[in-house]
């Protein structure tokens, strides 16, 4: 059954006029320690960013929550399967809260054009 639904909507240059004034700062805020070695690592990091960033605020929409604890932007990491798919993965603490909340499956899709970049993330119990 459907726990909730979230959707994010994200603008590239807005990510990356917050970059050029705060720089790896900002990134710090929003990624965590593994997310982080792959943005320094891309030739696109605005673009990078921005998807990780509209995926990130897709899953605090659909969980309903927001972002208060144990729901962090550095404890929600984007990651991808061995063909390329989008996946979430979660802390121990944030794993531990969607348990009690009996979220067990979740599906994101992730995409970008020219200057937007979009999330759309689907919780399941």
């Amino acid at each position: 059954m459907i726990f909730g639904i979230g959707t994010d909507v994200v603008e590239v240059s807005r990510i990356h006029e917050s970059i050029e004034k705060f720089g790896d700062t900002f990134a710090r805020r929003i990624l965590s320690d593994s997310e982080f070695e792959s943005y320094l690592k891309s030739s696109t990091q605005s673009r990078f960013l921005a998807k990780r960033f509209a995926a990130k605020e897709a899953f605090a929409k659909a969980l309903g929550t927001g972002f208060r604890s144990p729901v962090r932007f550095q404890n929600i990491i984007v990651g991808h399967d061995d063909l390329g798919k989008p996946i979430l993965e979660f802390d121990e603490e944030l794993k531990d809260f969607l348990k009690q909340k009996n979220i067990l499956s979740q599906h994101i899709s992730i995409s970008d054009e020219k200057n937007i970049a979009t999330a759309f993330v689907v919780l399941e119990t």
